[in-house]
């Protein structure tokens, strides 16, 4: 089984028809197709798309956006992956709260994470990442 757990700019990337989203749109597609795979975002990344949604007055209420996102996991943030997070800030000071519970929630669940934030290509955290463009 394929694991997957996305990151809010790859969210947001999707959502704002920005580049890299294509390829969460492929994602959710196979979602759909019932395909051996998981997909999840945790509640921190929940609340900064639904955040930046609202700074720039789009007009997407958070039920529309989990309709759009039908099939992936909301994860709520617990003590272990909380823990994790706060144990990358010592090993990458450039990667901000929401970045670093999806990266403890890829590790903890064995999977990979997608993002479309460059910066990620440079960190020396040992998760498996994908980035978008």
């Amino acid at each position: 089984m394929s694991s997957i757990v996305l990151d809010s700019a790859a969210v947001l990337a999707f959502v704002l028809g920005e580049p890299g989203g294509r390829k969460v749109g492929a994602l959710i597609g196979r979602l759909d197709a019932k395909e051996d795979l998981t997909v999840a975002i945790s509640t921190v990344n929940w609340c900064e798309i639904l955040t930046r949604l609202l700074r720039e007055n789009k007009s997407m209420t958070a039920a529309e956006l989990a309709a759009l996102l039908s099939g992936v996991e909301l994860v709520p943030v617990g003590r272990a992956d909380a823990e994790l997070a706060a144990s990358y800030s010592s090993q990458d000071q450039s990667l901000s709260l929401g970045d670093r519970v999806c990266l403890a929630l890829a590790h903890l669940r064995g999977a990979t994470a997608w993002t479309t934030d460059r910066i990620w290509a440079r960190t020396k955290i040992n998760v498996p990442i994908e980035v978008l463009r």
